[in-house]
């Protein structure tokens, strides 16, 4: 028998902590990173332009630990949060584990305690009442701070330089449901923050309750009211003068079935797709107008705005079958290929004044995509952009593209029904998309897209910089990890200006404010000619006076 280190290497097992799944959430190119990570001036290719000033922030979900239950679904890693900070043409990276209630009982027991996805029967009863935040869905800017969001809990609130978690975050006593959206919307019309809660009083409650805050943090409106029936409610929208509630047919199972250890939700091929709206100033219970549709799944929403005949219009991604196929109905195959379902990008008109339920949507665009992401300056109001990740079925190896991943970045234009894409290749996986205004008074949409790829071919990722006026030539510069992520989930774009003051976003140990002032963007100038210069001595080489 051979024993070189590749021989060794299949004889010997993996220790029981870390062994995870033989499926494809798990291995390859999503095998978990399991690490934490900065890299002070990644590696360019082609020219970061240095207008883009702020920081893309995006979370993934890192498994830490080999799940209790092999049946657990892949969404119940560990949140960590991916940093890029651009600046005058340069590029920073960390990542950092947020560090949940979860995390730090995990870390200490060196394995994992915490069970299934949203199910605390599965749990080690030591930690049945403890905080199951994974903040592995979205992050956002907020109260001069990150916060990490998980929809079954309150957010995790994080230093936006050293990602420190600052704690759990409650809008400082002011919000008092158990749990918030992954999708708040943050108005920059007002300030304003839009947010809602699902199961608001526990598990397998129809209990919603939406939330208002102002820019300076106060909360403006509080008011609860209940579901048609509980299922998922992922995102939600808001206009200037109304929020809407989006409830996909992902019912949640019996608490029966959560008892004997079911996953939290399961498809329900009977059940409508429900919207609710819900005036966004001086709301009350009663006031809420519910309207359906047939069976079908929404899971992000792109934009609401009020039309002049008073009526909202809700812009959303939609998919005729269970996209999330790891909840199938109960008893059912979650074997299901996806790619086979028709999906597009559509409009609904919800009047509230209607006596009727039943609502058909209009489609806007013929297109296979998901995460849609505007220009945030036009959130709940009338538009005409809109970007997507999208999936080019005709250039697509088996397994290439796995759900929840795409290998496209489009470019939508609502008003022709057009759209312009890139496609990245078949072994690459592109992300959801953050914008970037070209600058203050750019027009809609004209500026710049930042996304992450995972290379699937070399097991590497890239953050890639493309030109939202010429989408389909590619990244005007590829920004280069030595490591590769995992499939991200959401993310945001915050400007420098936000911050509340400029730090790094590396470690400068060392680095004093002499040494600073010295050295920090200087012109290096060599006695003799150097591989940076055009080949004469005192040539300037990579800087300014």
């Amino acid at each position: 028998m051979a024993n070189f280190m590749a021989d060794v290497e299949k004889r010997l097992p993996v220790s029981q902590e870390t062994r995870f799944p033989d499926a494809p959430f798990y291995t390859g190119s999503e095998l978990p990173c399991r690490f934490e990570a900065e890299v002070y001036n990644c590696v360019v290719r082609g020219q970061i332009p240095k207008e883009i000033d702020g920081t893309y922030y995006r979370v993934m979900d890192d498994a830490l630990w080999g799940p209790l239950y092999n049946d657990d679904v892949f969404i119940n890693g560990d949140g960590c949060v991916n940093a890029i900070r651009l600046k005058d043409g340069h590029a920073d990276f960390k990542m950092k584990h947020v560090r949940t209630e979860k995390f730090c009982i995990e870390r200490a027991a060196r394995q994992a305690v915490f069970g299934k996805y949203r199910n605390r029967y599965t749990d080690d009863p030591r930690v049945k009442h403890a905080i199951h935040s994974t903040a592995n869905v979205h992050v956002i800017y907020w109260d001069n701070q990150l916060l990490a969001l998980k929809e079954d809990s309150l957010p995790y609130a994080l230093d936006p330089d050293t990602l420190n978690t600052n704690g759990y975050y409650d809008f400082h006593g002011q919000y008092t449901a158990p749990t918030f959206t992954a999708h708040p919307k943050i108005d920059m019309s007002t300030g304003e923050l839009v947010a809602m809660g699902y199961q608001a009083k526990g598990d397998t409650t129809t209990d919603v309750v939406y939330y208002l805050f102002d820019k300076n943090g106060k909360k403006l409106e509080e008011c609860w009211l209940n579901a048609p029936y509980v299922g998922m409610m992922h995102d939600m929208a808001a206009s200037d003068k109304w929020i809407v509630f989006c409830l996909t047919p992902l019912e949640v199972v019996p608490l029966d079935l959560l008892k004997a250890g079911h996953k939290h939700f399961a498809w329900n091929n009977e059940k409508p797709l429900i919207f609710g709206i819900l005036p966004r100033r001086n709301p009350k219970p009663e006031d809420v107008r519910w309207f359906e549709n047939k069976n079908a799944f929404l899971g992000h929403t792109g934009n609401a705005f009020d039309g002049e005949d008073g009526c909202v219009y809700l812009d959303a991604p939609l998919t005729y079958g269970n996209k999330f196929w790891f909840f199938p109905p109960i008893g059912g195959d979650p074997k299901i290929n996806t790619t086979t379902y028709k999906s597009h990008y559509v409009r609904w008109k919800l009047d509230p004044n209607a006596t009727d339920r039943a609502v058909e949507p209009q489609e806007l665009v013929n297109i296979e995509g998901e995460m849609p992401r505007l220009d945030d300056r036009y959130l709940t109001k009338s538009y005409n952009k809109l970007f997507m990740a999208m999936t080019n079925k005709l250039h697509c190896r088996e397994n290439a593209v796995i759900g929840g991943t795409y290998n496209s970045l489009a470019a939508l234009d609502l008003k022709t029904g057009k759209y312009k894409y890139w496609m990245a290749g078949p072994d690459v996986s592109v992300h959801e998309i953050a914008f970037v205004p070209r600058h203050e008074n750019a027009a809609e949409g004209d500026g710049y897209l930042l996304s992450v790829a995972n290379r699937r071919d070399i097991k590497l990722s890239n953050i890639v910089v493309l030109d939202s006026r010429k989408i389909e030539e590619g990244p005007i510069a590829i920004i280069e990890l030595p490591f590769r992520l995992r499939a991200g989930i959401h993310g945001s774009w915050v400007p420098a200006s936000q911050f509340k003051e400029r730090k790094d976003l590396c470690d400068m140990s060392g680095v004093t404010e002499e040494i600073r002032k010295q050295f920090e963007g200087i012109t290096v100038k060599t006695p003799f000619p150097s591989n940076r210069s055009a080949g004469n001595a005192g040539n300037d080489v990579n800087g300014k006076h």
